[in-house]
């Protein structure tokens, strides 16, 4: 191989391949970083890859992963999914999805039942399951906590239910956001927001997230505004987006909340991020509950400018963002405190140095040079400048008077070095 391309050994091919590998990863990152579809004005800050067509993902804000402090103790084994395969056919065949009605069993030679997918009837562990099955396919299925129960069942503590779960068929129309309109997405998103408010108020805080998070996937989908000449606008288009970026805020803030309640604030400040830069940067929930997270994350100036701005947009939280700056003004007070023992071990070592600039008298100023001493000459000038303005005199005799006393000074040598 080295010899068709024209090197003389094997060492200087690897060389060549070496140095040229740095520009083919840079060529293929570029190659990678999607442009803005054809229309599309603004891409949203943040969005998992592929989230629209000619997304550009890269555009958006890095963020630097912290370690998670969780404020709520969530236990994976308490809530969780368990599932094998008991039979798996080989046939080929599309899996259920949001919307599709299914036809199954929960246990073998059981009563056949019918559910829609996203429905508040059948238990979560089932519904996510079910998603990666085929027509024929039979699991053995586990879910504990929040996945043991279906929306309308009450939860209890310990909760475990277990199923042979068998899928016989799927039918109806699959709701994926690529085959809904902007008003059936928009309408779409809001009944699962609605449904997700339902599961928090019944502290089922996993489920609500859930839901927060499916509204808010089915609307990262966003119509071209400007197609054909620029600066001809799709008015409906750019209306429907608006709608949609609309319908995301509560989604994305709710979503915020929920990851705040478990101690995930770097996800949840990215959320509030989100709202601020894409939809509303003046949005009084996003500001205070992004100071909350940089609170937590020891960002305190991010944190002080967001509840300040916060309470000035909204006098009616001001107690809450004053609160909450207390905590700042205390976190920072800790900081100061451990960091005292170090400024005063560099203080000291400085002092041991014995710098004699503090004990020394100060040094005497020199004395002007002659060139800056006021002469003859310029108090003459100042003498006629004052006389002028006592007599109002015109430009005319001023001039003549100014050009005298320079002569005077030339003939008599007097100027010295005044220039």
């Amino acid at each position: 191989v080295a010899r068709q391309q024209g090197f003389n050994t094997v060492e200087e091919y690897g060389k060549y391949l070496e140095e040229s590998k740095p520009k083919v990863e840079k060529q293929q990152a570029a190659a990678e970083e999607m442009q803005l579809a054809p229309g599309i004005k603004k891409a949203p800050v943040y969005m998992p890859p592929g989230a629209y067509p000619g997304d550009r993902t890269k555009i958006g804000k890095e963020y630097k992963e912290e370690p998670t402090v969780r404020n709520l103790k969530l236990d994976e084994n308490e809530h969780c999914i368990k599932s094998s395969y008991v039979k798996q056919t080989d046939t080929y065949g599309s899996r259920p999805n949001e919307g599709n009605t299914i036809t199954y069993r929960t246990a073998e030679g059981g009563r056949v039942s019918e559910a829609e997918m996203g429905g508040a009837s059948l238990p979560w562990a089932l519904q996510a399951t079910v998603k990666k099955m085929k027509v024929g396919d039979i699991m053995d299925v586990t879910g504990r906590g929040e996945y043991a129960v279906a929306d309308d069942e009450e939860l209890k503590p310990g909760m475990e239910h277990s199923w042979r779960f068998e899928l016989i068929a799927v039918g109806g129309r699959s709701l994926d956001k690529f085959s809904l309109d902007a008003d059936e997405r928009i309408e779409r998103a809001n009944d699962l927001r609605l449904r997700g408010n339902e599961m928090f108020k019944k502290n089922r805080l996993l489920r609500a997230m859930d839901y927060y998070e499916r509204g808010s996937n089915l609307m990262d989908v966003l119509e071209a505004e400007e197609l054909g000449m620029p600066g001809h606008t799709d008015k409906k288009a750019a209306e429907r987006n608006q709608r949609i970026w609309k319908c995301q805020q509560p989604l994305s803030l709710n979503w915020a909340l929920i990851l705040m309640k478990f101690g995930r604030w770097v996800e949840a400040e990215r959320k509030c991020t989100e709202v601020l830069m894409d939809i509303e940067k003046e949005c009084v929930k996003a500001l205070f509950r992004r100071g909350q997270c940089n609170i937590h994350l020891g960002n305190h100036e991010q944190a002080r400018s967001d509840l300040r701005r916060a309470a000035e947009l909204d006098t009616s939280i001001a107690k809450e963002a004053e609160r909450e700056l207390d905590k700042v003004e205390a976190m920072q007070r800790e900081i100061d405190g451990q960091e005292m023992p170090e400024a005063k071990r560099v203080v000291g070592e400085f002092l041991k140095e014995g710098d004699q600039r503090s004990v020394r008298p100060p040094p005497k100023e020199a004395p002007p040079p002659a060139s800056l001493v006021q002469g003859p000459l310029i108090g003459a000038l100042k003498s006629q400048e004052a006389a002028a303005k006592a007599n109002d005199l015109d430009e005319a005799a001023w001039c003549r008077q100014r050009e005298a006393i320079y002569n005077q000074f030339l003939i008599r040598g007097d100027a010295g070095d005044e220039q």
